[in-house]
């Protein structure tokens, strides 16, 4: 009688790579000398945070692997595909946020450079790469595919797979859009509650889970690198107001 050895994820190795990324920026950042303009900004950096953020990222990793969701560098043509979706849409989301932005400011904060909350150049660079990472690794990798194998293997051993995941994914998307939920249930804007599910920062949530169905989990970190490329790297530094 042979017994089935279970093998590693194949992208472990990249798994690794990024949390050694993660951990480096977060030692360069120990020489940072300037003030995050939000500060739960800088309680991503804490050592427990990481250590945390890290073990969510694991525990993701093998649910995806048991949801047999497609594995990153395992597909030559596929993840090609992924990068040219997640570049692209990535940017355009950019400079709709931007154009966004420029419209929604006001003229007094582009003159003053008050509320700016953006990391300022070159510091922006490694400051959003970390984000990215730790974004999706919370949200995607981690809430998504933890959620996801939860529900649809433990809950319903293994039925209606593609409803269960897109209704974990929509829950999933609503994490970066719920403060301005709150507020607005507390102020009793009701219409605006419903509105905010169709605002780009929604949206943007729900298709990176998108790319993480079609092309493995990698890619909705390609995707919100290229997006903070343009949001908070380029825009965030090259239009700062001067003090």
């Amino acid at each position: 009688m042979t017994t089935r050895r279970r093998r590693l994820p194949p992208s472990l190795p990249l798994f690794v790579g990024l949390c050694t990324v993660v951990i480096a920026i977060k030692l360069l950042f120990a020489f940072y000398p300037g003030d995050f303009p939000i500060k739960q900004q800088a309680e991503a950096f804490g050592w427990p945070m990481i250590a945390m953020l890290i073990a969510i990222g694991l525990a993701g990793l093998f649910a995806d692997r048991a949801l047999g969701l497609p594995e990153p560098l395992t597909d030559r043509r596929r993840e090609w595909r992924g990068v040219i979706w997640s570049v692209l849409t990535g940017f355009a989301y950019g400079v709709v946020t931007v154009i966004i932005d420029v419209i929604r400011q006001p003229r007094h904060v582009l003159s003053t450079g008050a509320a700016w909350d953006h990391v300022a150049w070159p510091w922006s660079v490694p400051f959003y790469l970390f984000g990215a990472i730790f974004l999706e690794f919370l949200l995607r990798l981690g809430a998504l595919c933890i959620l996801f194998w939860f529900v649809h293997v433990v809950v319903l051993r293994r039925r209606w797979r593609t409803v269960v995941f897109w209704i974990v994914a929509a829950l999933v998307a609503l994490y970066e859009i719920m403060p301005f939920i709150q507020r607005d249930i507390a102020e009793k804007h009701w219409d605006r509650v419903a509105l905010s599910l169709l605002q780009p920062l929604y949206l943007s949530n729900v298709f990176e889970g998108w790319l993480l169905w079609r092309f493995g989990w990698l890619m909705p970190i390609v995707f919100r690198v290229a997006f903070y490329l343009v949001w908070h790297v380029l825009y965030g530094g090259l239009a700062r107001p001067s003090a």
